[in-house]
């Protein structure tokens, strides 16, 4: 499976309505499937926001390390 990577972080107008001049816009992608978002803050927390969700969705893709399966046993019938 091809991992998500960051693409880009760059500068960027918030959404409309908006009047704050700190929106950044990251893009993410898997091959040819982008994610893009817009987040509001410094360069380098929007990076590290971009970082956390790269991280999960590779976690995702992947599976937990140490994730537990749980087995059901059917109940017996006392009689």
């Amino acid at each position: 499976a091809v991992p998500f990577k960051i693409v880009s972080v760059t500068k960027s107008d918030g959404p409309a309505g908006t009047e704050q001049k700190d929106w950044y816009r990251y893009v993410i992608s898997q091959g040819n499937d982008p994610i893009i978002g817009l987040r509001r803050g410094t360069k380098k927390s929007v990076v590290a926001a971009a970082e956390e969700i790269v991280f999960s969705l590779n976690e995702r893709l992947v599976g937990k390390p140490g994730r537990v399966h749980v087995k059901y046993r059917k109940e017996s019938k006392n009689t």
